[in-house]
């Protein structure tokens, strides 16, 4: 037996060999650091297919805390996604149909904007309650509430949460099964903050900024996408020759049936489509969000960085808009901006660019001062602007440059001016 094990002593040691790095192969494989690096690549993995879904592109724009003491903080940059964590954690609850609990009490709406111990997250504009079910994967009765502009989640009660609506000041107060908030306080941990307060102004509720604010300037590379593929895909063809071309100036025609053409604009980068579906394309408040997301998913338009931003009801024209860390970003020529119309004349209009911030580049520590908005208003009043003026965001101002294609994102206030969002610098003196 000894003579045996002498004269196989090598293929003994071998195995045992082979075993003991499968042994520690198994270890390493399955150490919790390994899990978590795939975690994040999954994490990563998600984000990247999602943020192109229509759950993620009507999520609500911008999240506040409201403390115990009553003090509002508008977070942004928090270590782990704290919008896509309240979304997951909120999927998991039962949410059953509740009631209205006021209506036409600006009071009362303004003390549930305020109240202690919540997390409010708002929509840049009202949507639709089917938007709010399809994210957050409800099936709360649209005969019961129709709009919805906030969403009041109190961090100390597990058993309700409340349904706002800018119009008419209305409250709904729904009952939730299953409501667990851990994941959301923990994803509250970290990033940014500052100061704000609601407040109701000529009768429209308002974000007031009372001591004014400090925003990082962010640099982005911009990418540009192929005209011809978008044609393409507009009018749903697969043959390059079926789509004729037409150039007069600074503009070119595509065009594959007298029914639908694309103008694109070489000097400004901005295109037009148009499409002739007719007039029995018609689609309830309920429905027209999602019909026109689902032909903004088939232009092969980049929606990276696209959330919704507004809807105009008499033109039936959605905007969706390029976000930077849970704020809009503007610019004068319409970079980084979709509108997208379906007419009460069944012609459907989309009007975006070629150009998409994508890579974010070093910036070295600037930031930018933003006054107060008591300021603000005071500026404005004395140019007689303020009587106009129907709502307040912070937002960043897209500056480009086109010789190494790179843009610079620097954060100002943009005021609701006649009916669009402009620099309120540019009303004042």
């Amino acid at each position: 037996m000894l003579n045996r094990l002498r004269n196989n002593w090598i293929g003994i040691s071998l195995t045992i060999m082979v075993v003991l790095s499968l042994v520690l192969s198994a270890i390493v494989w399955i150490s919790p650091y390994h899990f978590e690096r795939r975690a994040e690549e999954g994490s990563r993995s998600e984000q990247q297919t999602t943020s192109q879904s229509m759950q993620d592109i009507y999520l609500p724009s911008t999240i506040i805390h409201v403390k115990s003491d009553g003090s509002q903080q508008f977070l942004y940059d928090q270590p782990r996604n704290l919008m896509l964590t309240v979304k997951e954690s909120l999927r998991n609850w039962q949410l059953r149909n509740g009631r209205r609990i006021s209506s036409n009490n600006s009071g009362t709406y303004l003390s549930y904007l305020r109240r202690s111990n919540s997390l409010l997250l708002s929509y840049p504009a009202t949507v639709p309650l089917t938007i709010f079910n399809d994210s957050f994967n409800s099936s709360l009765s649209t005969d019961r509430i129709s709009r919805v502009n906030h969403v009041v989640l109190p961090l100390n009660d597990s058993h309700h949460i409340y349904l706002l609506s800018d119009s008419h000041f209305q409250v709904y107060r729904i009952n939730v099964r299953n409501m667990q908030v851990n994941e959301i306080k923990k994803a509250m941990r970290g990033g940014h903050q500052f100061s704000v307060d609601h407040k109701i102004v000529n009768n429209r509720s308002f974000v007031t900024y009372p001591n004014g604010i400090k925003l990082p300037e962010f640099a982005y590379r911009i990418s540009s996408f192929n005209v011809d593929n978008v044609s393409q895909a507009l009018m749903n063809s697969s043959r390059k020759g079926s789509i004729s071309t037409q150039t007069d100036g600074d503009v070119t025609t595509y065009t594959d049936s007298p029914s639908r053409h694309l103008n694109y604009n070489h000097k400004r980068g901005t295109l037009d489509y148009e499409q002739y579906l007719g007039k029995d394309q018609h689609y309830s408040y309920q429905q027209i969000f999602g019909h026109l997301y689902d032909r903004l998913s088939k232009s092969t338009i980049s929606m990276d960085s696209l959330r919704y931003d507004s809807y105009n009801s008499k033109s039936k024209t959605i905007t969706y808009r390029s976000y930077v860390e849970n704020f809009p970003v503007f610019n004068e020529d319409g970079y980084g901006e979709v509108r997208i119309q379906l007419s009460s004349e069944g012609v459907e209009r989309y009007h975006f660019s070629r150009y998409t911030p994508q890579v974010p580049l070093p910036v070295n520590d600037h930031w930018t001062h933003l006054p107060s908005s008591a300021v603000v208003f005071n500026e404005l009043r004395n140019n007689n602007h303020l009587k106009d003026i129907t709502g307040l965001r912070v937002g960043y101002q897209w500056q480009s440059n086109q010789s190494d294609n790179t843009v610079m994102l620097r954060p100002t206030y943009y005021v609701h001016y006649r009916g669009n969002w402009v620099d309120y610098r540019t009303l004042i003196k």
